[in-house]
């Protein structure tokens, strides 16, 4: 597996190859967003803005599939910045975003009342290294 590549789908065999030094629960990440390349049926593509948005896509997905709302909220109300909130979800930083970036819109209505009442927290301020801002 070429550095900094977890997996990747086969378009030409259907399989699905996962890092072999990944852990058990990394594997299960991974081989999840290939299973979404699969499943829509995505082919090679050579350019750039469309592979960047079909990543986008499946990350979505994937985030969708593994963060459920309420782990989200209890991660957002417990932590004090993403990545502490990824170590409680379990998954990495890279996939909290992909979820919080795709919330619908009742979810960020109840994500911002909650981060005002519940932690004082202003979403329309974001600290630069992705820290909550009081």
């Amino acid at each position: 597996m070429p550095d900094g590549m977890l997996g990747y789908y086969d378009h030409g065999t259907g399989n699905i190859y996962v890092d072999e030094r990944l852990d058990r629960h990394a594997r299960q990440l991974t081989v999840t967003h290939e299973r979404f390349h699969k499943l829509l049926k995505h082919q090679p593509c050579g350019t750039p803005g469309l592979r960047v948005a079909r990543e986008m896509q499946v990350e979505r997905m994937t985030a969708e599939y593994f963060i459920s709302f309420r782990a989200l909220l209890d991660a957002y109300k417990a932590c004090s910045d993403i990545a502490a909130g990824a170590r409680i979800l379990n998954v990495d930083v890279e996939l909290v975003y992909a979820r919080i970036n795709n919330l619908s819109r009742l979810e960020r209505t109840i994500l911002e009342v909650c981060a005002m009442r519940c932690i004082g927290v202003q979403l329309s301020r974001t600290h630069p290294d992705g820290a909550l801002v009081p």
